[in-house]
């Protein structure tokens, strides 16, 4: 009966708190969360070409993004929570994880670009809890759609109208879309993201003429940037989304992709680490994905240096004997791994990536428990899967796990944190007796 009491006071207490505060501030507050995702994505999604901001000011792109987390983390706190999260070990695990790569950087080089990092992502990983615990899944959908949007529009108007910048003049990549990126495949993923969202949007009731628009722009930048990577995932990411919708057993057995990519990446380190090889050898075909597989390679072959732990948040590129060698061997050398999932073996180490493992076998476990009691509406479950799904698949040739600042890699967590909510006693209780 005390229990009872104090849940009753609490209940009452958080009701009083939240009669305080006037319908117009919420409202005000929800624009201010909604506006600032869309600037977010404007500002994070990937670097901003030279002729459009110079490098030296490349830093702006990044404060720009933090203020806006920064705007709604506060304002977040005049919005009543849409979604209660429950401490289970979904939870924990997601949690274990990302506390975890942020303290790491006390064990990596220390520099002021690492401790920034590990600050930023502490504080966008607060800011995924907060977005999605007061905003509506297709609330956050049609703010970060609209930021996409603006970028692959400009884009296009920049390849069309000032070529000199959204056209890649150099020799590998000559005639090849930009847009205002430095680099065509963030062009092509950007329009991966927004080819997927705009699915979802035209299955929630949106127009045709708006889906028609804003899909043939996305895949038009997909296309002409000719990022394949990007358009395959595109592709695969939105029939998983229909199929989705039109089969249960489809969603169930998508539920379980991101934990088998998960393994297929740790076969593709044992293969690296047993072999020596510096690309993939299948017969008489060598592969290494654009030179990406050096880069993996070469990561690789330094994991004895820091098996348990790894080097820390930001900490493997930053230590110059390791940065220079690349370079001295190669020509060219990125502060960049092309995989995300190597970025977290090798900065969070073996511990790391178990952790990261055991949220993602528990994030599939409670889809597939949501999916059988019915407590997620059956859209936003698609959509979850179909975005976690394309981020993995992203991640095999991109880093965006770990990243601190761009927004797709932010959503993914707040996506796995919208998954770990309570279910309904009364629904565990009907499927017992449908058992029975």
């Amino acid at each position: 009966m005390a229990s009872l009491q104090t849940e009753v006071d609490s209940g009452a207490l958080e009701s009083a708190f939240w009669k305080t505060r006037s319908v117009g501030v919420e409202k005000i507050a929800r624009i201010a969360i909604s506006s600032s995702i869309t600037v977010n994505v404007v500002a994070s999604m990937g670097i901003f070409n030279a002729a459009l901001l110079p490098p030296e000011l490349s830093f702006v792109q990044q404060a720009v993004a933090l203020l806006m987390w920064g705007v709604l983390i506060y304002a977040s706190a005049f919005v009543r929570p849409r979604l209660r999260l429950q401490f289970n070990p979904d939870l924990i695990a997601l949690l274990a994880f990302y506390t975890f790569a942020v303290i790491s950087v006390f064990w990596s080089s220390l520099s002021a670009a690492a401790l920034m990092k590990s600050a930023a992502l502490a504080m966008t990983t607060f800011g995924a809890f907060c977005l999605v615990t007061r905003l509506e899944m297709d609330e956050i959908v049609k703010a970060t759609a609209l930021g996409l949007f603006i970028l692959v529009a400009a884009s296009a108007f920049c390849a069309l109208a000032v070529p000199d910048i959204g056209i890649d003049q150099t020799w590998m990549h000559s005639g090849q879309w930009q847009g205002v990126y430095e680099s065509k495949q963030t062009l092509g993923f950007v329009g991966a993201y927004l080819m997927l969202f705009a699915c979802y949007l035209k299955m929630k009731g949106q127009g045709w003429p708006t889906f028609l628009v804003v899909f043939l722009l996305a895949s038009t930048c997909v296309i002409a940037s000719e990022s394949r990577g990007a358009g395959a995932v595109a592709l695969a990411a939105c029939a998983l989304l229909v199929t989705s919708m039109w089969s249960v057993g489809c969603m169930r057995v998508y539920a379980v992709l991101p934990f088998v990519m998960c393994i297929l990446a740790g076969i593709l380190f044992l293969y690296f680490y047993v072999t020596g090889y510096d690309a993939i050898h299948v017969g008489d075909a060598t592969i290494d994905f654009t030179e990406r597989t050096f880069i993996w390679h070469y990561a690789i072959s330094h994991f004895d240096d820091a098996p348990l732990l790894g080097f820390g948040i930001n900490g493997f590129w930053t230590v110059p004997s390791i940065y220079d060698y690349f370079e001295q061997n190669h020509g060219w050398v990125l502060d960049n791994y092309h995989s995300g999932y190597i970025a977290i073996l090798m900065e969070t180490g073996f511990l790391g990536y178990v952790l990261f493992a055991a949220s993602v076998v528990l994030f599939s476990s409670k889809i597939l428990d949501l999916i059988s009691t019915r407590s997620i509406d059956r859209s936003h479950c698609a959509l979850i899967i179909g975005f976690v799904v394309l981020s993995f698949q992203t991640n095999f040739t991109e880093t965006t796990f770990l990243r601190s600042t761009m927004f797709t890699s932010v959503l993914l967590v707040s996506f796995f944190f919208a998954t770990c909510r309570s279910m309904p006693q009364a629904d565990f209780q009907s499927l017992q007796m449908d058992a029975r």
